[in-house]
């Protein structure tokens, strides 16, 4: 399946015991998605402000990431996946942002995968929401030539640490 397709799979998970339907599909995002795409920027951020209190951000900041993720759309070096629930078209379960970047001048390969967002709506962990969003980005960066991606991970995001760790990827954290 190419990235830029939708995969309408249903994802199902075991959640407290109990087996919990989480249908979604895996697509592009278009500037339609922006708003509830927000919703879950905003609340990810929260989070990240309650449990690091160097995490703060600018009263305008919403304003910026909107502005930041329409551009981005635009870019022809990036690309927005998002999950969007079965159940509810429409409503945006989590999404990832990447891009193809240059890597330092002495070292090889010229370009790596730059995943700088990953968010997750706090009721679609653990159900496989951020594996295939991944999955579908690492598609996309393996089309562009990319063999290598770093990512942003906050050092004290426990859940999202884990994440990273559970799929192997090396650890470099940022304050």
């Amino acid at each position: 399946m190419a990235a830029s397709e939708s995969s309408q799979n249903a994802h199902t998970s075991e959640t407290n015991g109990a087996a919990a339907l989480k249908a979604f599909a895996v697509r592009r995002a278009t500037s339609a998605d922006a708003q509830d795409m927000q919703r879950v920027w905003q609340e990810t951020v929260n989070m990240l402000s309650q449990t690091d209190a160097r995490h703060r951000l600018k009263p305008n900041a919403p304003d910026i990431w909107h502005q930041n993720l329409l551009d981005s759309l635009e870019r022809k070096d990036a690309a927005i996946f998002v999950a969007e629930s079965v159940a509810t078209p429409g409503r945006i379960l989590g999404y990832i942002v990447g891009s193809v970047a240059d890597n330092l001048p002495t070292l090889l390969p010229e370009q790596h995968g730059f995943v700088s967002e990953l968010a997750v709506d706090s009721h679609g962990k653990a159900s496989g929401i951020g594996r295939q969003l991944l999955d579908a980005l690492k598609v996309w960066f393996r089309a562009r030539g990319v063999t290598q991606i770093q990512a942003l991970v906050p050092a004290r995001h426990p859940v999202a640490q884990a994440f990273w760790r559970a799929l192997a990827y090396f650890s470099s954290s940022w304050p």
